[in-house]
């Protein structure tokens, strides 16, 4: 029986046309403004509170899942379908998920959901907070301290939105991520905790204000509540806070502060993603 010979020329050509293959770590991060304090601002031009006050988080869980990439061209990088809960209140970066072997090539659509906890299990957090998630549903969940002078008020916030964070590009307008033939890529999914002391909710010059915030104390138990932020109109507050963009189902402090829940996620730290209401 004669043999079939294939000539070496094209055996290299076989393989130089091969994408190779690589990896991708995913990680979650919250930076000194959920791990440390968001301050105040010094000057009206320097980050922080322009009114004043500090925050300290003491928590700040979150529900990730269907962490998940592919290319324009139809190649399919893998899905995290697993829920796993994180408290970006703990030193960070912290790990995520690990894709492996995948083919070596541009993944242009990253994307992430943030959405209410069910049968979720640990990423980081502590096994209570697992079942706290768990048991109320929640997709965010954070406790802190807004501070002003010697004066403060505590608050718990739950919150059972579904988001969905897609088209992510990092600050540079860079779509999704590059993996490299025989490397490694990086993922970060950055949680911003200031968000929820935004002043507008579509205005790219938005500041942090948290003296409407802190003023919803109705009861002076020092605890502000979201009940007690859903009895605050936004026609009672200041001319130039707290703008909607125009969206008339915003009418109050609790759906205003909901409806920031849902722009917390960032990606590779500054970089944005399309929001998607699920």
């Amino acid at each position: 029986m004669r043999k079939l010979f294939v000539p070496t020329t094209f055996t290299f050509a076989l393989m130089a046309c091969s994408p190779g293959s690589g990896d991708v770590n995913v990680n979650t991060y919250g930076e000194d403004y959920i791990e440390v304090e968001i301050p105040a601002a010094a000057t009206p031009d320097e980050e922080g509170f322009i009114d004043g006050f500090t925050v300290t988080y003491s928590k700040f869980l979150i529900a990730l899942s269907s962490v998940h990439l592919h290319s324009a061209d139809g190649v399919e990088g893998g899905e995290m379908t697993e829920q796993k809960i994180f408290d970006m209140h703990q030193k960070g970066p912290t790990p995520v998920h690990q894709f492996r072997g995948l083919e070596a090539e541009h993944y242009d659509e990253v994307s992430i959901e943030v959405g209410p906890a069910k049968g979720a299990t640990a990423g980081n957090a502590a096994p209570t907070d697992v079942a706290l998630m768990n048991d109320g549903g929640y997709s965010v969940y954070a406790t802190g301290n807004i501070m002003t002078g010697t004066t403060s008020v505590e608050f718990a916030w739950g919150f059972t939105t579904n988001t969905r964070y897609q088209e992510c590009e990092d600050a540079e307008g860079a779509a999704g991520v590059v993996v490299p033939n025989g490397g490694t890529a990086q993922i970060q999914f950055t949680v911003h905790g200031d968000h929820f002391f935004y002043d507008d909710l579509q205005s790219p010059d938005t500041k942090l204000r948290a003296r409407a915030i802190f003023a919803a104390d109705a009861d002076r138990d020092g605890e502000v509540t979201l009940a007690e932020l859903g009895a605050v109109d936004l026609t009672t507050l200041p001319t130039g806070q707290y703008g909607t963009g125009g969206d008339g189902s915003v009418e109050n402090l609790q759906q205003f502060v909901t409806d920031l829940s849902r722009t917390l996620v960032h990606f590779q730290g500054e970089g944005e993603c399309k929001v998607v209401k699920q």
